[in-house]
């Protein structure tokens, strides 16, 4: 380890005591089994037994705050914040956060590329208004799922409860995020170069996908779909919250404008309203990937249930608006929509075709329609290939695939 860098200890986690507090004398805390599975995990992914520690002093109830541990945070990775709504109502726990946050601004800074050194694992849900400023904006790991009458279910790492397999990929996210970052500071303090640490080349724009923030009843599908990409090393946006303000607009177009490929994944519920607006979260996104011109798919499940009237004209306007430029829009499950986005990233990344020199100087025009009028408009094909110009048209015969990409070809 550097002299320049001396960050000796992987991660500390800050939390509350009473979010440790077992419901039964026959359970474990919440906080103590994420921390054991914690240091089980990363030992499998780093290959070596991690540092990670707490004030274990909590588990008495001793609610107090401790000069011992806040000296450590110059030595300190990564510091994981369990928020709740006693965390933030905690003076202690602020004090380990800014602390961290400090120290972290002294040693080569808070972010590593793209990544921030502090990981918020929100235990229960707090209104992101309220989330301290040194976590604002950062993206969360959520452990809780919101149901459709208001309330929440926290998950748990227990065999019988019904959120222990949301559980285990919410952790495994983490453990395999919070992993790489332990790396990446690892190999910067050995190269002893500690102020080029946040200093990590930028993916190009084929592979950077905007995929866009969805409605709660897809959460999971979109964290299926970005824990698949960034596995196959793509970068995906957004990174960081979204301002739900008059930044909003700004804020997407800034990252649109870093990819080849927008995804967005539309269901049954039209959405939160940010601030100022009238259009829903969802439907500012695909109007702004739209104006964008950039590649675009959209999914929806199966069985997307019925909408409100707010929704039912949203999608009838994307759908529209899809079939005018030649977006995709899928109907079907997941993995195979996951199989159309591999393929997709895969032929924006292939090198463009060779240009044959030739004739181009003849028009084209791309006669779009139904096969059910295909005998109708045979006179208007006639008329045009009599007026000098080239007739493409629409293929409906063979492999789904290849009609997909002849549409898209003509519409260029």
């Amino acid at each position: 380890m550097s002299a320049n860098y001396p960050l000796e200890r992987d991660v500390f986690i800050s939390y509350a005591h009473l979010d440790n507090e077992a419901l039964t004398e026959a359970d474990k805390g919440w906080v103590s089994v994420f921390d054991s599975a914690l240091k089980k995990r990363l030992a499998q992914l780093l290959g070596r037994k991690p540092d990670v520690w707490r004030d274990e002093n909590r588990l008495q109830g001793n609610d107090y705050f401790s000069d011992e541990i806040i000296a450590q945070f110059p030595k300190l990775k990564v510091l994981i914040s369990i928020i709740s709504p006693r965390y933030l109502e905690s003076e202690w726990c602020r004090k380990e956060l800014l602390g961290f946050y400090q120290a972290a601004q002294a040693k080569g800074g808070v972010r590593v590329g793209n990544k921030s050194r502090i990981f918020k694992v929100i235990k229960t849900p707090v209104p992101r208004e309220q989330f301290p400023e040194e976590v604002q904006g950062l993206l969360g790991y959520e452990f809780f799922e919101k149901e459709a009458d208001g309330h929440f279910r926290e998950f748990r790492l227990d065999k019988e409860s019904p959120t222990y397999y949301q559980f285990i990929e919410r952790f495994e996210d983490v453990a395999q995020d919070l992993s790489q970052l332990i790396r990446k500071l690892d190999t910067a303090a050995l190269t002893s170069v500690p102020t080029e640490i946040t200093a990590v080349a930028a993916n190009p724009p084929e592979k950077t996908v905007y995929l866009a923030v969805t409605t709660s009843d897809l959460s999971g599908d979109r964290d299926n779909i970005r824990r698949d990409l960034s596995e196959r090393g793509y970068t995906v946006l957004p990174d960081q919250e979204l301002p739900l303000d008059s930044r909003l607009r700004e804020t997407v177009s800034g990252y649109l404008k870093r990819c080849k490929l927008a995804i967005h994944l539309v269901g049954g519920k039209y959405g939160l309203v940010p601030e100022d607006e009238e259009r829903s979260l969802l439907e500012i996104q695909c109007q702004l990937s739209s104006d964008a011109t950039l590649n675009r798919l959209i999914w929806m499940p199966p069985d997307p249930g019925n909408g409100d009237e707010r929704q039912q004209r949203f999608l009838t306007d994307l759908q529209e608006s899809a079939a005018r430029e030649g977006s995709e829009l899928l109907r079907s499950k997941l993995e195979d929509f996951k199989t159309v986005i591999v393929d997709t990233l895969e032929k924006l990344a292939a090198p463009a075709p060779s240009v044959v020199a030739g004739d181009s100087s003849t028009p084209r025009i791309y006669l779009m329609f139904d096969q059910s009028d295909r005998e109708t408009v045979t006179a208007i094909d006639d008329y045009l290939y009599n007026k000098g110009f080239e007739v493409l048209l629409p293929v409906f015969e063979g492999n789904e695939s290849d009609i997909r990409e002849i549409h898209k070809e003509n519409l260029r």
